[in-house]
């Protein structure tokens, strides 16, 4: 693997599936996250920090997948930020939410930490397609945690039965 993940969004038979998943991806992330501030942070010095840097990881990603790698500076400044911004994003969610319950903060900054040791995967790999891949992973578990363990505390409180009463 030579060249980095981008690159199935200029190939032929799979540049509409990448991209699209990509922008699904950025959507998803976005309102699982912009979810679980409004659900954690009732204090708006808190909110207002994690939305800004959300909407900039969300839309930095979103240009990612629909910028095409011919274009790289124009595709690599996004592809910067997201990287940058979704890492201080996590942090600070963390960092946030250990000031009152230290185990959920912990883990967050725990992933933090190993998305930001992933960037260590570029030295003995000659392209980014591994990194992307361990970086993209952590940010599956890191959103699926967060979603599961939100539907389990509303289910707790809702008197109302079955998968229905998320929404």
């Amino acid at each position: 693997m030579e060249k980095p993940l981008s690159d199935f969004g200029i190939q032929e038979p799979t540049w509409l599936l990448w991209n699209s998943s990509l922008v699904l991806l950025a959507t998803g992330i976005f309102l699982n996250a912009y979810t679980a501030i409004r659900y954690y942070f009732k204090q708006k010095r808190f909110r207002y920090s994690l939305k800004v840097l959300l909407l900039i990881s969300s839309f930095s990603l979103f240009f990612t997948a629909t910028i095409p790698m011919h274009y790289e500076l124009y595709h690599r400044i996004p592809a910067f930020l997201f990287f940058f911004s979704y890492n201080l994003f996590v942090f600070l969610f963390g960092f946030f939410r250990s000031l009152k319950y230290l185990r959920t903060g912990v883990f967050s900054m725990f992933i933090e930490l190993s998305m930001l040791f992933s960037l260590l995967l570029l030295l003995p790999f000659k392209s980014y397609g591994v990194f992307e891949i361990v970086y993209f992973t952590l940010i599956l578990i890191w959103n699926i945690y967060f979603l599961y363990i939100r539907m389990k505390e509303e289910s707790v409180k809702s008197k109302i039965k079955g998968f229905l009463k998320f929404f």
